[in-house]
């Protein structure tokens, strides 16, 4: 499992603790698997580094947090090539200029904007570190598929799954649950109890079914009717 790794760095214990569990709800929202840590001083976070695992992707950095900035951090990481993502958090617009030399993913400005933070971190995330390939055991050998292959996933019982791709089907041991926890939601939704559909291999929709690159009609339940038709429209609006 990839597991999508923030340090937040602010000298504030409730401003770290709001931005902590925000983060939190968003990247579970996502089902985006994660773990977040807080960190109260830039040489804090720097000390950190020197542990090999659970390195952070994403920093969410406080400017002025300890003797040493967060900008100064920032131009050591640069200077010794590391290209880990960048979010500034500060109350201090005389830093905007110079935030920019560093090439941050975004530079946000106390009180911080929760939905320009939100994009940010999934925008991250979906260009940066998210799988592209659904990994599934048969029987002795793990099985990659990549997500652009797959055009829908139905249920099979007994506990089995048929991904469906464009060169033909496969049965996997797993539940349909279980592989829609392993797949991308913004590409992916579940449109009845025994049908997931991949959204890019969707060629027109009506108010029954998905029509499918492979010309098969995939049932939309009543109770998903409304999912799907967000799904579609958020899918048409990226």
């Amino acid at each position: 499992m990839n597991i999508y790794r923030l340090a937040v760095c602010e000298d504030d214990t409730a401003v770290r603790e709001a931005i902590r569990r925000f983060c939190d709800e968003v990247l579970t929202e996502a089902r985006i698997p994660h773990e977040i840590t807080g960190f109260s001083t830039v040489e804090e976070l720097e000390a950190s580094f020197a542990v090999q695992d659970g390195q952070p992707h994403l920093l969410l950095l406080d400017i002025e947090a300890g003797k040493k900035t967060g900008m100064e951090l920032a131009k050591e990481m640069r200077n010794r090539e590391d290209e880990r993502s960048i979010i500034f958090i500060t109350g201090y617009e005389k830093y905007l200029a110079e935030g920019y030399d560093v090439q941050p993913l975004h530079f946000l400005l106390k009180p911080i904007n929760w939905e320009k933070l939100k994009t940010a971190i999934l925008r991250d995330w979906k260009l940066r570190h998210r799988p592209e390939v659904l990994l599934l055991q048969k029987g002795k050998s793990m099985i990659r598929i990549p997500f652009r292959d797959i055009l829908y996933v139905e249920a099979s019982g007994n506990h089995r799954i048929t991904i469906t791709q464009r060169e033909g089907s496969e049965v996997f041991q797993s539940g349909l649950m279980e592989a829609e926890q392993l797949l991308p939601p913004d590409q992916f939704v579940r449109c009845h109890k025994s049908y997931l559909v991949n959204l890019n291999h969707v060629k027109k929709i009506n108010k029954m079914s998905f029509i499918m690159d492979d010309s098969h009609h995939i049932p939309i339940g009543r109770t998903y009717e409304k999912k799907c038709q967000e799904a579609v429209l958020n899918h048409v609006a990226k």
